[in-house]
């Protein structure tokens, strides 16, 4: 089972806006729960005939994540990194995450059976949880049932 580390906000370093990380943030925006590669950001700006290059693309999500408005999530595996909007309104730091092994989903888990175990580890195991980090393996509903 691959690890998964997600790349912190380091601060508002770069906090100007070109075009081209404008439209990337709009899609986030527009697609708030997924997660994403750069080659998929790639793929629909070329579907949609904005010439925005790859490079271009890297760049402005590094800005992105540096501002903390997207999280990215690497890969031991060496496989490409993901990225996804953070959404303050949903307390992303503040719940679980699940990854689908087949698909590469991320979906947020916030529920009253995982706060329990949260506050076991803590009161049991002097262990504090970082939620934003967590992320646990398995399939999604949609790629279950292919199964």
């Amino acid at each position: 089972m691959e690890k998964v580390d997600i790349v912190e906000s380091v601060g508002n370093k770069r906090n100007y806006h070109t075009r081209q990380q404008e439209a990337i943030s709009e899609y986030f925006r527009v697609n708030p729960g997924n997660c994403v590669t750069a080659d998929d950001i790639y793929i629909y700006f070329m579907s949609e005939n904005h010439k925005i290059g790859k490079a271009t693309i890297y760049r402005c999500l590094d800005r992105l994540v540096e501002n903390g408005e997207v999280k990215k999530f690497l890969s031991d595996s060496g496989g490409c990194a993901m990225y996804q909007l953070i959404d303050a309104d949903n307390g992303c730091d503040r719940h679980f995450h699940l990854k689908c092994t087949a698909c590469g989903r991320i979906i947020h888990m916030d529920c009253a059976f995982m706060n329990e175990f949260e506050k076991h580890i803590s009161e049991h195991h002097g262990f504090k949880v970082d939620n934003a980090r967590t992320v646990i393996y398995g399939l999604c509903g949609e790629c279950a049932a292919k199964i």
